[in-house]
């Protein structure tokens, strides 16, 4: 035989749930049997950061200011030094660079018994190689094609300060050359490099053997009192 029994349902009183109406958990109990609803988790509130620690770990203070501030000087005194060696360095390598163009434009007008001729911008700071072309109409002094003989640039710090030539003595302008015969001849030339810390280098062509030659500092004429050869 079934027995339904019907269920009631009864409010227990002092709890309290969550939501606009605040109702009440209500619990079922039937044939001697409570069940009640799953309980519900209450949150008193969201946590918040503390607004006066994190206004105070926001800044710094003075002291770790001047800290700061003593190691970036210290860091600027010891890369000064290093900036003034890499100036150097590079006006070092500028002329290491012509005295080389200048054995190859030696070598070459031996080699293919052809003159040739060393040109120096002082305007557009730069210098480049040409060699006598000969036809039945004319004879003049061409561009190289070769790589070693295309314009060089001179790096934006370093400067022709002058060039002394025959025929034109000192100059710091305008354009001048050195020729170079098969025969083994240069008209002898004296070229000055200067870097912005107005640091300069001699580069000097000796007529006879093509063979340049760098000195620390300037060097005026063919004295050679410069003792610091590079």
């Amino acid at each position: 035989m079934l027995i339904s029994t019907a269920a009631t349902c009864k409010k227990e009183p002092g709890h309290r749930g969550i939501g606009e109406s605040e109702r009440k958990r209500p619990t079922f109990s039937g044939s001697g049997l409570n069940v009640s609803a799953a309980p519900v988790l209450r949150f008193s509130g969201s946590a918040r950061p503390n607004s006066r620690t994190a206004s105070a770990g926001a800044g710094f203070t003075l002291l770790e200011l001047a800290v700061v501030l003593f190691i970036i000087g210290l860091l600027v005194a010891a890369m000064a030094p290093r900036l003034g060696d890499v100036s150097g360095a590079r006006l070092e390598a500028t002329a290491k660079r012509l005295a080389a163009v200048v054995r190859y434009v030696s070598g070459e007008a031996a080699l293919r018994n052809q003159p040739y001729r060393l040109n120096y911008d002082l305007d557009k700071q730069r210098y480049w190689v040409t060699k006598l072309v000969v036809t039945q109409e004319s004879a003049e002094f061409r561009n190289d094609l070769t790589p070693l003989s295309r314009p060089v640039q001179l790096p934006s710090t370093i400067t022709f300060a002058d060039v002394q030539a025959p025929g034109v003595g000192r100059i710091s302008m305008g354009q001048v050359y050195t020729h170079f015969l098969p025969h083994g001849y240069a008209d002898p030339t004296i070229i000055h490099l200067r870097d912005q810390r107005s640091h300069t280098v001699t580069v000097l062509i000796p007529p006879l053997t093509g063979e340049a030659r760098i000195y620390e500092g300037y060097v005026d004429g063919f004295s050679l009192e410069a003792k610091d050869q590079r």
